[in-house]
């Protein structure tokens, strides 16, 4: 009788605690944000008095919870606990199941847009305006591939950008062979179309006409170029007088060939334009719509082309 009694009491105290304890593991906080970062050295309780009431009870059904599911690690960073219970956030704690960010290279921006965007980011900015590469070219500026990159918050920027980089110069290696141009002239080409193209149909035309202004020795006379030798403080009019200023070694109405550097971050099919281009049959073309140029193969065939569009 009197074991009856014993295992009877068990049985109902077991009852009476598994209820609120099945309620506190399911239990899913109200917290203000939804991501909670955990760092080196805090404990379990310290982590989840942030986000839910620790008292003696909860306490010891967090203790029972880590034990009953062998959960006795947790890893620091950043976890989303967005509508998850308390025991799912700790088992994605304990697996490590951070929040991955993402980071857009995109076409088109240069090394300035480029460490503004790092050091809006999670990343910890090791590799400012590139020092950090070990690079064959003479220049930082257009020397990464496009593309999205994922990234967990605190790692540096230069597992990156290193990586990146050598997506460009592999891709460089294995599209360019038996080309004349070399890798640095290709990517500083590539940028000026970039820049240019309203439309990835065109680029290789783009590409022929300023491969056809060097073949003659006739001055490139793209805007972007200008524009580049500006920043970061270019306020977004070329005036007269920067197309004039001959200090300005981007200025392209005024030197010779093709600027020191890329202008920007190139795309792949601006970079194919400019390894597959040659000189074409046009000098000069003019925007016709906000996505497209009209090609001209004389001066007086661009002038009267500008006059018709209402831009002269």
């Amino acid at each position: 009788m009197y074991l009856i009694k014993s295992f009877t009491f068990i049985f109902i105290l077991l009852i009476s605690i598994y209820s609120p304890y099945k309620a506190f593991i399911e239990h899913i906080p109200v917290y203000e944000e939804t991501i909670i970062d955990i760092y080196p050295g805090e404990s379990i309780n310290e982590v989840f008095s942030k986000i839910t009431t620790l008292n003696i009870v909860n306490k010891l059904f967090l203790k029972s919870l880590i034990k009953s599911n062998n959960l006795n690690l947790i890893q620091r960073g950043e976890y989303d606990i967005t509508k998850k219970s308390i025991k799912n956030i700790i088992i994605d704690m304990n697996n490590g199941k951070t929040v991955t960010h993402k980071i857009k290279i995109n076409e088109g921006i240069t090394i300035f847009d480029l460490e503004n965007l790092i050091d809006q980011s999670l990343l910890i900015n090791d590799c400012s305006f590139l020092k950090c590469l070990e690079s064959k070219y003479s220049f930082n500026e257009g020397i990464l591939y496009p593309d999205t990159y994922y990234y967990k918050k605190g790692m540096k920027a230069s597992s990156i950008l290193i990586k990146s980089h050598k997506r460009l110069d592999n891709y460089l290696d294995n599209n360019m062979k038996d080309k004349s141009m070399n890798k640095e002239d290709i990517l500083i080409l590539a940028s000026i179309i970039e820049k240019e193209a309203g439309n990835d149909e065109e680029k290789l035309e783009i590409s022929g006409v300023f491969l056809k202004r060097l073949s003659i020795d006739m001055k490139l006379q793209a805007d972007p170029t200008i524009i580049y030798g500006l920043l970061p403080n270019f306020d977004g009019d070329i005036k007269k007088s920067d197309i004039l200023n001959r200090n300005n070694k981007y200025n392209t109405y005024m030197i010779n060939g093709l600027p020191p550097t890329p202008i920007s971050i190139s795309s792949l099919s601006s970079i194919d334009a400019a390894i597959n281009g040659s000189p074409g049959e046009y000098l000069f073309f003019v925007a016709d719509s906000p996505t497209s140029h009209y090609f001209s193969k004389t001066y007086e065939e661009h002038v009267n082309k500008i006059k018709e569009l209402g831009l002269n």
